[in-house]
């Protein structure tokens, strides 16, 4: 516990006329303090590792150009541009922190086509190696226009299919549907879309659902900063959306987001 006093006077010299005590809890103060030292610890980890790669290639590169083949080179300056995309992507995600903790993040709107968004998503990862028939996209029609903002939204479908990807099994569906529709081609003016990413591995245990998108949670799966989970709910709920984690009926996880509906007026 915290006090403060401050004595009140009529003048600089005169007085004391009342004395005013503050009694304030210490527990938020310190649990902000143990969230930022946690931060710091994790950051420091996660760039050592490339920093450390980027540093030795780079070293041995200049001190032994000539005893190298061009295809060691290539090995070499790969890995070092794979780890600078590391520490880039490390410090977007704490960039996005601090503008997510302190409500200044900004959501430039325009119209985006949530179906085709997704659909970019599935093609990247097939062209990267994987099987076309582990994704299921179905896409409601019609679906009413969107204004988002299409990088925000960008980055929280390529966090979603990557966690589907790596850490679930068989096959990823994803669903695009609408809400709130009064009759076919027609929306309420409070209709929404819903995006749900689900897949067919272990799922997620039902004590850590609480946990899910706070600050370092990463599962059982070890491995990047944990912090994606947390900057996907601040970005769904920049755009006055939500967010949900539950069991898919394959008993995988499944994540749904829902986007309300900005007509153009709205954001004048």
């Amino acid at each position: 516990m915290l006090v403060s006093a401050r004595y009140v006077r009529s003048r600089p010299t005169g007085p004391v006329r009342r004395l005013v005590v503050t009694l304030r809890d210490t527990e938020a103060r310190r649990r902000t303090e143990r969230s930022h030292a946690e931060l710091i610890a994790t950051v420091a980890h996660e760039l050592r590792s490339p920093l450390t790669s980027v540093k030795g290639f780079t070293a041995t590169l200049l001190a032994k150009w000539e005893r190298f083949t061009d295809d060691q080179k290539r090995l070499m300056l790969e890995t070092v541009d794979a780890d600078a995309d590391r520490v880039t992507r490390l410090i977007a995600e704490l960039l996005d922190i601090s503008r997510i903790d302190s409500g200044r993040l900004e959501v430039r709107r325009q119209p985006v086509d949530i179906g085709a968004a997704v659909g970019r998503h599935i093609q990247a990862y097939v062209a990267a190696g994987q099987s076309a028939d582990r994704f299921l996209l179905r896409v409601q029609q019609p679906l009413p226009d969107l204004w988002a903002d299409p990088d925000k939204i960008d980055q929280v479908l390529s966090n979603l299919l990557e966690n589907a990807v790596r850490h679930g099994e068989g096959t990823v569906t994803i669903d695009v549907t609408a809400t709130a529709s009064l009759r076919e081609g027609e929306f309420a003016e409070n209709a929404a879309t819903s995006v749900t990413v689900s897949d067919e591995g272990p799922g997620i245990p039902e004590e850590s659902m609480n946990r899910v998108f706070t600050r370092f949670w990463r599962g059982s799966k070890r491995g990047g900063t944990g912090l994606g989970l947390y900057i996907v709910k601040g970005i769904v709920e920049a755009h006055g959306g939500t967010i949900t984690v539950g069991r898919a009926p394959g008993a995988g996880a499944e994540f749904r987001f829902t986007l309300p509906v900005s007509a153009p007026a709205y954001l004048a």
